[in-house]
């Protein structure tokens, strides 16, 4: 494993939490989701959404979108302008039954019915990693 990679893994086990921006008819979103991801798929990250919300019609229209992990301590932090969002193929309990078996050891943090959720996963191509240092390098994945 490169450096760079080492550093976006290591910053994706210190948060769970991401900015995550859309963009329809020329009008930005952002709001602040709980992600999860595959240690063997660092690329791919998964977030849980009731799918009546409205970023979810957003991706209908636009399923490009960017992302950046909040710190939850320090400044380092991966982002990227390059990533595109799909509803997953898993279902909820599948999803969850995936984390509970070994992804971090955490229970998804999600209030709400899961009859009513739907996952989704977020495909970078590419992330920024940014150091406590402020040096940041880039990752093609």
């Amino acid at each position: 494993m490169n450096a760079t990679l080492k550093k976006y893994v290591e910053v994706l086990n210190n948060t769970n939490v991401m900015a995550l921006a859309t963009s329809v008819d020329n009008i930005p979103n952002v709001r602040v989701v709980n992600f999860y991801y595959n240690p063997e798929k660092p690329h791919i990250l998964y977030f849980v959404s009731d799918r009546a919300d409205r970023k979810v019609l957003e991706f209908a229209k636009n399923n490009v979108i960017a992302f950046t992990t909040i710190p939850a301590e320090g400044i380092s932090h991966a982002r990227s302008l390059r990533a595109t969002v799909r509803k997953s193929a898993l279902g909820y309990k599948e999803f969850v039954a995936a984390l509970t078996g070994g992804n971090r050891g955490e229970e998804p943090v999600i209030n709400g019915n899961g009859e009513l959720l739907d996952v989704y996963e977020i495909f970078a191509t590419e992330a920024e990693v940014v150091a406590e240092s402020g040096e940041s390098a880039r990752i093609i994945f």
